[in-house]
């Protein structure tokens, strides 16, 4: 990181690395209210379409009858193509069979750190839907990284703020594209965050800053922060939804987005960094939204087709209304790669119930059966995958690991 690189506002913020003769690191300014977001007058398009966006998301999502399936289905899409943005390989396909198996044979092996995406994800959705924006805390923070890195390939304490200096780009500091503050300062620029998760207008403050505002401040600072060794990238990203759904949002995600964008994505998070320039990364961030609830409608309204589908078949089959058979289509619209042991644990019934009934559902052709799979015979609801294929815009059923 030159100093050239810098505004001259953000050299004053240069500290020496007292491990790295010659090198600076950059204490960020305390997170910024909105008399300091310069700019923000001239995105009131972006942002207002955003809310706009959010909104009619809300009314869809209230009209379901079970919008916890979508959910579930949308964490799991989220969890690859964030993973994805730090170079992961696995698909929807082999997070949903790793999930369903319990086996990794034949799957790449960073799934299990896309699992462990979920893991913290939902961890940290129970949270915030219990208590609010007072469950975010550091604390919070050090164990959704715990759970995040729990198990993997992580020389460092999983959930621990790191303890020396890091870098962002560069094998070594003076090629870094970026200097985040030095260890020291860690936990004080976090304590500053955490203010912004848990927002309250100032006195002072004329007017509230938006969700979408916040959301796009919040991701940028935890970036420039970057408080632990690793995993800083996906963290930041698994508060986005944290903090919609704290205050009653719908979860939205954007890692879609922010991958189709990625070159973007970095250089107006380094605009930020180096320059401040709020207004460029801001207003990226609320396009960001906007196409996200698009995404997310196109889903919730594919997904509600599916189940309609599915329910109409089970319904023609003539069976007694007791049958099993009527738990399944909601069952796999939230878990659309299924062996018979999942069945049978997440619906309470035999195995032998859940086998025939799941060869029921392959004769009728809403569930494919892949080759054997170690000890488990696994099937696909193929409708379910080859929506989120193609919203993500793969070709193809995505059938193939």
């Amino acid at each position: 990181m030159r100093k050239t690189d810098l505004s001259l506002e953000r050299r004053k913020l240069l500290v020496p690395v007292a491990s790295h003769s010659g090198a600076f690191a950059l204490i960020p300014p305390l997170t910024p209210r909105v008399d300091q977001l310069t700019g923000l007058q001239g995105l009131q398009g972006e942002v207002s379409r955003a809310h706009t966006a959010l909104a009619n998301l809300q009314t869809l999502m209230e009209g379901l009858p079970n919008p916890d399936l979508v959910t579930r289905t949308a964490d799991r899409r989220e969890a690859v193509r964030s993973s994805q943005i730090e170079g992961t390989y696995s698909g929807i396909n082999e997070l949903l069979t790793y999930e369903a198996t319990g086996s990794d044979e034949g799957l790449p092996p960073d799934v299990r750190v896309t699992l462990n995406y979920v893991t913290s994800l939902e961890y940290g959705l129970q949270q915030v839907r219990v208590h609010g924006t007072t469950a975010f805390t550091s604390e919070l923070v050090k164990e959704l990284h715990a759970r995040l890195m729990s198990g993997v390939d992580y020389i460092w304490t999983p959930g621990e703020f790191r303890d020396k200096q890091n870098w962002i780009g560069g094998l070594k500091i003076d090629q870094a594209r970026f200097v985040p503050p030095p260890a020291a300062n860690v936990p004080d620029c976090m304590n500053d965050l955490i203010s912004m998760l848990r927002y309250v207008p100032a006195e002072e403050d004329q007017i509230e800053i938006p969700i979408v505002v916040r959301m796009a401040v919040v991701h940028a600072q935890f970036e420039t922060i970057h408080p632990f060794f690793d995993g800083n990238g996906r963290v930041g990203r698994i508060l986005l939804p944290l903090m919609l759904a704290a205050e009653g949002y719908p979860t939205v995600y954007l890692s879609g987005y922010l991958k189709d964008n990625q070159r973007e994505y970095y250089d107006t998070l380094a605009g930020v960094q180096t320059r401040g320039k709020w207004a460029e990364w801001i207003k990226f961030f609320a396009i960001g939204v906007d196409a996200a609830v698009q995404e997310s409608i196109s889903m919730s309204l594919g997904l509600g087709a599916i189940l309609r589908k599915w329910k109409d078949i089970v319904s023609g089959l003539g069976l007694r209304r007791q049958s099993v058979l009527y738990k399944f289509p909601e069952l796999m619209l939230g878990t659309p790669v299924l062996t018979a042991h999942k069945a049978k644990d997440a619906l309470g019934i035999s195995f032998p119930s859940a086998s025939a009934a799941l060869a029921l559902l392959e004769e009728k052709e809403i569930l494919v059966q892949r080759e054997k799979h170690q000890r488990y015979r696994t099937f696909y609801a193929k409708d379910v995958i080859e929506l989120l294929n193609r919203l993500a815009g793969i070709a193809g059923s995505g059938m193939s690991s």
